[in-house]
């Protein structure tokens, strides 16, 4: 076979194990696409959120395209939890879509996410996804400060 599924680990293990390493339940997950203007290949993670935060988390992983095509490149992600707490989000919503006849050719939904650091600077992530964005944003705790929709 050309392409062999690697072992992995089972999906409901995987979970489990995030929520005992973070001492809380996860409310809701989704996977995604994160939208770079800095270059054309796309950094697919998942994203989760729980009472305290969002979560963004990537994996290692070989890319023969981009090995090919970018000298050097031998990896284009690497294992990485990003944790943005929800007392320092502005925007967790569901970007609204164009209307008219060049809609039909848009993109998947897109969740937009605004936050600010530790050090006050303003951070933003746009990403696509394929589920129902509306259920991934309405897991987030209601929080006053924070847009939605």
């Amino acid at each position: 076979m050309l392409f062999r599924r690697k072992k992995g680990v089972d999906v409901d293990i995987f979970w489990k194990e995030r929520e005992e390493a973070l001492g809380t339940p996860i409310r809701g997950k989704i996977l995604g696409k994160v939208i770079r203007e800095e270059n054309n290949l796309p950094l697919w993670g998942l994203f989760y959120t729980t009472a305290n935060a969002v979560y963004f988390q990537t994996f290692q992983s070989e890319n023969w395209v981009s090995m090919l095509f970018f000298s050097g490149a031998k990896s284009r992600t690497r294992d990485e939890i990003t944790e943005i707490p929800i007392t320092s989000l502005q925007v967790f919503r569901v970007k609204p879509k164009k209307r008219g006849l060049l809609s039909f050719f848009e993109p998947p939904p897109r969740i937009e996410m605004v936050w600010t650091t530790h050090d006050g600077e303003s951070r933003s992530m746009l990403f696509e996804v394929m589920e129902k964005p509306e259920a991934f944003v309405a897991t987030l705790p209601e929080v006053p400060a924070v847009k939605r929709f």
